[in-house]
């Protein structure tokens, strides 16, 4: 049989290990063994260089099929690290009008850097039509999951959209593997075909070991992504991958690229084999990852501890009961904090960072002071410097029960873009409504007077003021 070459294309993002292409590529390698398959990481190329790498990629491996992989779509951010957000929160909530004339500048700025990203992501796709006239051209990946529709509006023509990796397979004319979900990653093949490789030697390395979410909380994609189904590697395959990237490159950074670790009760025994695992073959090695951590026991939080773990990002919220339970998260602040005293029981040394979302729905100035209570506490069990509040915005986007509360509020038009550039659109994309949206974008503005400091903890502290007696007038 005669199998097409097929070129994979990771279209430019921040530098992150490419994990989704990689198993793509171990997938194509299971179905078809003799397949002949090249993987190209477009974010490792300069911007100005990218199209002339796509046209010599092209020129050199001749391909059948070139299937791009695009992981950003909605670049701005709603978190405080990201500059778009804190231009964005100055311009509108600031009250120095030199501030506000700044951050005006800074917000065209991004607005260039967005359309630029969208429309060259799209060039490099019409470049491969042109310089591949006769290959198929392919494009899939998260974006596409989320913003097919929107996308696909502004698609070159004859340019098949995969929001599933099924459906991609019987284009090449391919049996999809058994189990798509276990890549069986070779690394010596992986060499071969991804010459890149060598960039991510000194990198974090993402591993997944499982896919899927049960829950459905009001804001979160992953569930759309993946499944409400949560499918489960075999703990031995995910730790002699982890085992081949550590003694074959190096490699001693890992990060479990699940959507959550302990995201049902099922996972507790799934995780620890896996810890137990890479405990045995003594590899010294750190990790992180997403987790939920009030399912936690000490035997388990002792081979977290044991294994690595270097620092650990808990989706909380809010520190308030009604607030989680509107954003239907599916735990209480009490065994969240149970969770965080049984990591330390463990003997964690390690740093903690809270994601919490302000003014979600349900947010009122009693519940704020709950929040900032609750951080408190856990930074009183860890002690100083080691526990972070990440200050976040929850992001309307499609196929969220947040964008249909949207919708049904009147928040939000039907047919809207959301992937708008325009800074009307994207502010009301973030959501941070009346009453209490004033109030908190002007304690951020503050805070990102510091660029310097921890604008968590700025942010929460100047919050405080604000809720204080004191502060109600000033604020």
């Amino acid at each position: 049989m005669t199998y097409p070459r097929v070129l994979l294309v990771r279209l430019p993002c921040r530098k992150i290990y490419p994990i989704g292409p990689v198993y793509v590529a171990a997938a194509l390698r299971r179905a078809a063994p003799l397949l002949p398959l090249r993987l190209l990481d477009l974010a490792l190329i300069d911007p100005a260089s990218r199209k002339k790498c796509l046209k010599e990629a092209i020129a050199g491996f001749r391909p059948d099929v070139v299937a791009f992989s695009w992981r950003d779509v909605q670049v701005f951010s709603p978190q405080d690290m990201d500059g778009a957000m804190r231009d964005a929160f100055t311009f509108f909530y600031d009250p120095s009008p030199f501030r506000k004339a700044r951050a005006a500048v800074a917000g065209l700025l991004h607005i260039c850097s967005y359309r630029s990203a969208l429309s060259g992501n799209l060039s490099l796709i019409r470049e491969a039509r042109k310089t591949a006239p006769s290959a198929l051209i392919a494009v899939g990946g998260p974006g596409i999951r989320i913003f097919e529709e929107p996308l696909r509006r502004r698609m070159p023509g004859r340019v098949h959209m995969i929001p599933d990796l099924e459906q991609f397979f019987p284009l090449l004319g391919v049996s999809a593997p058994e189990d798509l979900l276990e890549p069986m990653l070779d690394l010596e093949a992986l060499e071969r075909l991804f010459p890149q490789w060598t960039a991510y030697r000194a990198a974090e390395i993402g591993v997944q070991t499982k896919r899927g979410c049960p829950h459905n909380c009001l804001y979160c994609l992953y569930g759309f992504l993946e499944g409400r189904q949560v499918r489960r590697r075999e703990p031995e395959r995910v730790v002699k991958e982890i085992e081949a990237y550590h003694t074959r490159w190096g490699v001693k950074r890992f990060w479990f690229a699940d959507s959550q670790l302990l995201s049902d009760g099922s996972d507790e025994h799934h995780l620890q084999e896996v810890l137990e695992g890479i405990a045995g073959r003594r590899l010294d090695l750190s990790w992180s990852g997403y987790m939920r951590i009030n399912r936690l026991k000490p035997a388990l939080a002792r081979v977290m501890v044991k294994t690595g773990l270097r620092d650990i990002e808990i989706a909380l919220n809010s520190g308030a009961q009604p607030v989680l339970d509107g954003l239907r998260m599916g735990f209480s602040v009490d065994e969240v904090m149970e969770g965080f005293r049984v990591l330390r029981s463990a003997g964690y040394t390690g740093k903690v960072k809270i994601d919490l979302s302000l003014n979600s729905p349900g947010e009122t100035p009693d519940t704020l002071r709950e929040t900032i209570d609750f951080v408190d506490r856990v930074a009183g069990i860890f002690g100083p410097g080691r526990v972070t509040p990440v200050i976040f915005f929850l992001a309307v986007q499609p196929h969220t029960g947040l964008e249909q509360k949207a919708l049904e509020d009147g928040s939000l038009k039907r047919g809207y873009d959301p992937i708008s550039v325009w800074p009307w659109d994207i502010r009301t994309l973030i959501y941070n409504p009346p009453p209490l949206g004033s109030m908190i974008g002007r304690c951020c503005s503050r805070a990102f007077r510091h660029p310097d400091g921890e604008r968590g903890d700025a942010i929460l502290a100047n919050l405080g003021a604000a809720l204080s007696d004191k502060g109600r007038q000033r604020w």
